[in-house]
Parts: structure tokens; sequence; C-alpha cells
């Protein structure tokens, strides 16, 4: 493993890191090399859990650890940076430290540095580390965040991997039934047409869907694709049928809520982390608002934030909704009352990660069987819609 070196030589203090198995075998590397070692810390590798990430997404979460190890090693922020470029692999990543970099140097602070890649980060992150940079706490600012990111980009593989089995049957389903309408079915259509079989409604259900897509397949796909544009483009501009779409999407069964306990738990983790970087409540409320992706939850938690502007405590508003069940606004209370308010949004947030979890466990184990179900039925239908004929034909 890797491990930054901070030590003296000729009585200058000076950094470099190396490789080595153990700590110990650092430092003798250290002194091999004229260096007095005075501090020595491992560099956080590539966890082999982040394999599935997105590329750039998982080089964030390691230069955020490694801004994290290197800042409470008392280093100065900008070669932190400059080991962040050098490690980096990804070039969208290493542009942006590089970017970062020349802004801290003309003047701007870090979080200012940091804003002018809000796009890549995020604007609660941002903040995030504007918190951190004004308590002087960036290495635990910095951890939290990778923290942050490791989880939410895990939940996201997590959800493809589920969906991955569900996606490969249905597109076989299509592929197999594109293959069949195009070379099968023509070649037994014009034998059953020579002999001149009464065909079963099987048959003539499959040879009508077949003519169906060869005549008009292509015009059936774009005017599709087209609605499909166009729903999307008014669903953007009209805020309220986004927002009617959303409500709906929560009460689709199995599926609903799914999505419910995903965005809870990220609006609960997210109020954690604010309040354990040390961000003002306000601050954290606005925040946790932000990570919220459906509108219609939006809405009630910003009636949420209303009520506390007029006055009310947290409990308190929480109560005139139902965004949160019985269990969650007891924690919220206790910890209201205790004034460890960080730690219950952290339990309130592994409570809802729980249930996300297994909902999406049990929505997989139905779906799975409905879809093997789904594959035999057409499978028996392709079967019956050959065959059937065939046997009339020998009969007669």
């Amino acid at each position: 493993m890797k491990f930054l070196v901070k030590g003296i030589k000729n009585a200058c203090p000076t950094t470099f890191k190396t490789n080595a198995l153990s700590k110990e075998e650092a430092k003798i590397k250290a002194y091999a090399t004229g260096i007095i070692p005075t501090q020595i810390i491992a560099i956080p590798q590539k966890n082999i859990l982040l394999k599935s990430l997105s590329s750039h997404k998982k080089e964030l979460i390691i230069s955020f650890k490694q801004i994290a190890f290197m800042s409470e090693a008392s280093l100065p922020i900008d070669e932190i940076l400059t080991y962040c470029i050098d490690g980096s692999k990804h070039p969208k990543i290493q542009m942006m430290y590089q970017d970062i970099l020349k802004h801290l140097h003309s003047g701007l602070s870090l979080s200012q540095a940091f804003d002018k890649h809000s796009n890549l980060i995020g604007k609660m992150r941002i903040a995030i580390i504007e918190t951190g940079q004004n308590t002087g706490n960036l290495p635990e600012t910095f951890r939290a965040l990778a923290q942050e990111l490791e989880e939410d980009q895990k939940d996201i593989s997590k959800f493809k991997k589920k969906m991955f089995y569900p996606f490969i049957v249905i597109l076989s389903i299509f592929v197999a039934f594109g293959i069949l309408n195009a070379l099968v079915i023509p070649e037994f259509i014009a034998l059953f047409e020579e002999f001149k079989l009464e065909l079963p409604f099987s048959t003539k259900a499959l040879i009508f869907i077949g003519d169906l897509l060869q005549k008009w397949g292509i015009l059936i796909v774009v005017v599709l694709g087209i609605w499909g544009i166009l729903i999307k483009k008014f669903m953007i501009k009209s805020n309220l049928a986004m927002q009617k779409a959303h409500r709906y999407l929560l009460n689709v069964p199995a599926i609903g809520k799914i999505f419910f306990y995903r965005d809870l738990q990220r609006c609960l983790f997210t109020l954690y982390l604010c309040q354990k970087t040390g961000m003002d409540f306000k601050s954290s409320l606005k925040n946790a608002h932000s990570s919220l992706n459906n509108l219609h939850l939006k809405n009630i938690f910003f009636q949420i934030i209303s009520d506390i502007q007029k006055g009310e405590n947290l409990s308190q508003a929480l109560e005139k909704t139902n965004l949160f069940n019985s269990m969650a606004k007891g924690l919220i209370l206790a910890g209201e009352k205790s004034g460890n308010l960080d730690n219950t949004f952290q339990m309130c947030s592994e409570y809802y990660k729980e249930l996300y979890s297994d909902t999406l466990e049990h929505f997989t184990q139905w779906l799975e069987p409905i879809l093997t179900f789904l594959v035999g039925s057409l499978v028996l239908w392709f079967s019956l819609g050959i065959m059937m004929p065939m046997w009339s034909l020998n009969g007669a």
C-alpha cells in the first residue's frame, strides 16, 4: 500500500510518497533517503467495492479521502491538490483540480474554487466544503463527503444490479420475437397458404403482429419516440404536470415505495452530514430539500421548512405531514430534546436505507418469477402458433 511520509531533510520539512507493506517499512525507506520521518500516513487505495461505480465518481471519492488524510497531516492545501492532480487518472477530475489550484493561486477561497465546478461536485457538497473551511475542520468535512458519495454510488449500483436481470430478459424477448417474425414465420406462412389450412387463433395472432411490425414497425418506433420527446418537454416546462407525475409514481405498487424510501434516506443523510460538519440548521434544511428528487416530496418538505421559519420546532413541523413514519418522528423528537440531532438523523437515515433495501429485494424477488412466467407463456404461444397448423397438416 501507499504511505505519505512527512519528515525533515537537511533541516527543511519535506514530504514524499512511497509503496510499502507497513509503516515500519515506510520509515526504513525514509531513513534510507536521508529523511527523518515525523509522521507516516497510509494513503487510501481504491476499494474493490467501488469497481462498479462510474469512473469519475470513483476518482472523486478517492481524491476526497486523500484530501482528508493529507489535511489531517497539516499539509498546505495547494500541495494536497498537486497530489490529487498527479494521482487522478480520469481527465475530467484532473482538469477540475488543476483549475481549482489555479483559482486558489488567484486569490479565491477553497469553496469558491470548488464552486466553479458545481455541475460536477454539486451545490450541497460545496456548501459543506464552505462550512468545513470556515470551521477549520477540512479533514472531517472531506471524509464525510467521501462517505456520502460512496454510499450514494453504492445505492445506485445496487439498484442497477437488481434491474440488470429483468432488463436482459425483456430485451431477449424482443430480440427473439423479432427474429421469429423476420425469419421463421414467413416460411411457415407460405407453407400454410399452399395447403389452404384453417389457422388457429394463436397462429393468426402471430401472423398479424408479424405483418404489423414488418409494414409499420419503423413508423411505430418513430411515432413513439417523438411522442416520448414531446411528453418529456411538456413535463419539463409544466411544473404542475411533473409534480402530479411524481405523486402518481409514489403511488405505484412496489415501485413507488422504492423511490420514496430512497429519497427520504438521502434527505436524512444530507441533514446528518450537514449537521456533522457544523453547518447551521437553516442551511442544512435547504440542502436536504435540494437532495430530494421527487417534486411531490420537495413540496411537503418545503412546507416543513416554512413552518420552522414561522417559529415551530422540527418535531412540530413534522407532525403536520405524513412524510416520515411514527418511528422516525419519535427518534427526531428524542434527538431534538437531547440536543443530539446529528446522530438522530444518521439513525433515521440507516432505518430508511434498510426499508429501501428490503423493498427493492422484495420487488426483484417477485419480478423474477413473473418474468419467467412471461417468457414461458411466450414460448408456449410461439410453439402452439407454429406447431398446431403442422399437426393439422399431418392429420390431413
